[in-house]
């Protein structure tokens, strides 16, 4: 009986150890980048830089989403903060300068540029409206 358990253990630490050898000599997958949304933006890139709260929209022209943020967006009460829209292909620069490889986002900066609020997506009216109160 004490020899069948040794065995199976012996067995068991042989297979575990061609499992971790085999393992070893395979490549990794590639990783994939991820995007991410800017966490700065350059306040002289946009218009109005005076104004202390920016919303940007950044859109394109095939977008059938960013009219559903565009309507969101211009249906809020916006007194206190300027909104500017940033469509591909017209405004290409803007969009490779901030690494913005899908649409709609939407970033709300501070005067100095800190997006403190970004959403990638169609975001509901509720968490847009409670990103701008919070202003």
């Amino acid at each position: 009986m004490l020899f069948n358990l040794f065995l199976a253990l012996l067995l068991g630490g042989f297979a575990t150890l061609i499992a971790y050898l085999v393992n070893k000599r395979r490549d990794d997958s590639p990783s994939v980048p991820k995007s991410s949304l800017p966490v700065q933006i350059d306040r002289s890139d946009f218009e109005h830089q005076n104004r202390t709260w920016l919303l940007v929209f950044f859109s394109s022209d095939t977008c059938d989403s960013c009219i559903k943020v565009r309507d969101l967006i211009y249906d809020m009460p916006l007194d206190s903060v300027h909104v500017q829209e940033v469509s591909f292909p017209k405004e290409e620069r803007l969009h490779l300068r901030y690494g913005i490889d899908s649409v709609p986002i939407v970033l709300i900066a501070d005067f100095e540029g800190v997006v403190i609020w970004s959403y990638a997506g169609v975001p509901s009216a509720e968490l847009l409206g409670e990103a701008i109160s919070n202003l």
